[in-house]
């Protein structure tokens, strides 16, 4: 099969004129630009309209119902080994909450002028303001770590639970601290903050690099010797060509969100092992199918 070089477009052996630009193809030097521009343009994938794609690979051939189902079988009976990390992690961010609203109130009362009566009055102290201002920002980032080592405990216990073994949050984290030599902090602090930059430039750029990074934690667990550089780096090369597919998985739970909120989290203790086993499951299934590629690569 040649390809046309100037849109890409397959075209028969033969052809004169590309069907769909028009293109000469007798003016171009044989089959040797045709396959050049098969490798230009497989780089850039557009719609109709001229949007970018994200590159895709051949899917695993697997429905999410069946991710999904699989998630429910392997979770039978074992939702309550998950409630005590949770239940932690929900008592921390509603107590960092509340300091969040005193501080930024604090912030707001010393940065005014003041008077009962005529609307003007002494300034407020700026040693307090910068007290106040230090204050939230130190629970910010404690918040921001937070969340993103709840978020690698979450997928450790999705690990676990698809080993069948226990998915104790609280002894999944202190088995990170001790015995992983900080490299699964490390990690998972790394690609917290590069998807906090990547989000700077607008929502999508972050959701899109969140998805490259997901296989992280899961090669963490699966191979030992692996330090953080390289598991981000793994996981991104990993990913490549199923990131859409995978974030497609991951929205195909936004109704569950939405009873989550309306619940004031409590139906999280449901959906948040559900959706992380779920997830687990398909990287699992990536991870089989990378190891199998690499297998038939060495063959050759």
């Amino acid at each position: 099969m040649n390809y046309c070089p100037n849109c890409g477009e397959p075209v028969n052996e033969g052809a004169k004129f590309c069907p769909k630009c028009g293109q000469n193809l007798e003016a171009t030097t044989g089959a040797a630009p045709l396959g050049k521009a098969k490798a230009q343009w497989s780089q850039f994938l557009t719609d109709e309209s001229g949007e970018l794609l994200m590159e895709q690979e051949k899917g695993l051939e697997v429905t999410r119902g069946d991710l999904k189902e699989a998630a429910q079988r392997k979770l039978s009976g074992r939702y309550g080994e998950w409630l005590k990390t949770i239940l932690w992690y929900l008592v921390v961010v509603a107590l960092s909450s509340v300091f969040l609203s005193v501080a930024l109130g604090k912030m707001a009362y010393h940065s005014f002028w003041y008077n009962y009566g005529y609307g003007y009055g002494e300034f407020g102290s700026g040693v307090s303001y910068v007290i106040w201002l230090l204050l939230f920002l130190v629970v910010f980032v404690f918040l921001f770590l937070v969340s993103t080592l709840f978020q690698a405990v979450m997928q450790w216990c999705s690990i676990f639970t698809l080993k069948g073994q226990r998915a104790d949050g609280v002894r999944i984290f202190r088995y990170m601290i001790r015995s992983q030599k900080n490299r699964v902090l490390k990690a998972n602090v790394l690609t917290g903050i590069y998807t906090f930059l990547w989000s700077l430039l607008l929502v999508i750029p972050g959701i899109v690099k969140g998805a490259s990074y997901a296989m992280t934690n899961y090669l963490l667990e699966k191979e030992p010797d692996i330090t953080a550089s390289e598991a981000i780096s793994k996981s991104r090369k990993i990913m490549h060509g199923y990131k859409l597919e995978f974030l497609i998985l991951r929205y195909s739970f936004y109704l569950w969100w939405l009873v989550m909120s309306l619940s004031a989290g409590l139906a999280g203790f449901y959906v948040l092992p559900y959706q992380n086993v779920t997830e687990m499951k398909f990287l699992d299934l990536l991870y089989q199918k990378y190891q199998e590629k690499q297998a038939e690569s060495a063959d050759l």
